[in-house]
């Protein structure tokens, strides 16, 4: 599933961070690894208003719990080209 990841503290201030291939749609509260970083989930959202090809899906991230050595993530990501980030 591709989805758009925001990063901030609310969905207003947000910062895009991209697209990302997922399993399966992450939601609040999950552990997801974006660019090697651990981020946990704080909101999940779709997007049905989006009238263009791409993600009809989006979460918001917080900052990092931990390095990537320490905990696994529960969904991992994927990028475009299908490689796990």
């Amino acid at each position: 599933m591709l989805v758009d990841v925001f990063a901030g503290r609310d969905h207003k201030n947000a910062t895009p961070t991209g697209c990302f291939h997922f399993a399966r749609s992450p939601t609040p509260g999950e552990q997801v690894e974006i660019n090697g970083k651990i981020r946990v989930v704080t909101r999940a959202w779709h997007q049905p208003g989006s009238c263009y090809a791409g993600a009809k899906f989006a979460i918001l991230i917080s900052e990092q719990v931990a390095p990537v050595d320490e905990l696994e993530p529960s969904t991992p990501a994927y990028d475009v080209a299908g490689e796990v980030v």
